[in-house]
């Protein structure tokens, strides 16, 4: 990894002093050490990469949208990023911002329901700007088909129902509406587990500054 920009986390779990290195934009890379000693290693294209360990257990690496590495946890626990990095950058953004990191996140879900649409329209007026020639194609026999009966459907009464105009809104709407949703509501997960992470690195903290004393 000496000519690619590796992400570093590292975490001590009972005793042990665990290192994980990430690289890679698209075909990423992991190397996973235990006390400097190479425990795991994995390159593949997924977003998410697990590697395990039959005297450490499972680790899991997370990628970003953009690419980069974003988190790495090792017994439900994050792993710290080295202070400076893209990955601690991200997790100060949350930590420190929520509001605003859950309004961002929501934005991208827009931007995914509207640039497709923007981009569609743009092609459309493109082409119907240009003066396409007239093809002549040959008119091709339609098949003669017989007649098939209509089968004798007994009439099935379906209550009158009125849904709420906020309702009826939604469901005509939902392929734009959902992307936003989740985008929404996958910001508010991370901000959760990102307080969650917080509490449980300083438990972990206090163990030890026990043990030590």
């Amino acid at each position: 990894m000496a000519d690619e920009k590796v992400q570093t986390w590292t975490l001590t779990i009972d005793g042990v002093t665990h290192r994980v290195e990430a690289s890679g934009s698209v075909r990423h890379h992991i190397r996973w050490y235990a006390d400097d000693a190479l425990v795991a290693e994995k390159r593949a294209a997924d977003d998410r990469l697990h590697l395990t360990s039959e005297d450490h257990g499972a680790l899991g690496v997370w990628y970003g949208a953009l690419g980069g590495p974003r988190r790495a946890s090792l017994a439900g626990v994050d792993l710290v990023p080295d202070p400076g990095s893209p990955a601690a950058e991200f997790e100060e953004r949350v930590r420190a911002h929520p509001s605003r990191y859950a309004a961002i996140q929501t934005v991208g879900g827009v931007a995914k329901v509207v640039v497709p649409i923007v981009i569609t329209l743009l092609l459309a007026r493109l082409a119907f700007s240009f003066d396409w020639p007239d093809l002549n194609l040959p008119d091709l026999p339609s098949p003669n088909l017989p007649d098939l009966p209509s089968p004798n459907l007994p009439d099935i009464p379906f209550p009158d129902v009125t849904l709420p105009d906020w309702l009826r809104w939604i469901l005509e709407n939902a392929k734009y509406v959902v992307p936003i949703l989740i985008a929404f509501g996958l910001a508010q997960a991370e901000v959760k587990r990102r307080r969650k992470q917080d509490e449980l690195r300083a438990e972990r903290a206090r163990q030890r500054d026990e043990q030590n004393d």
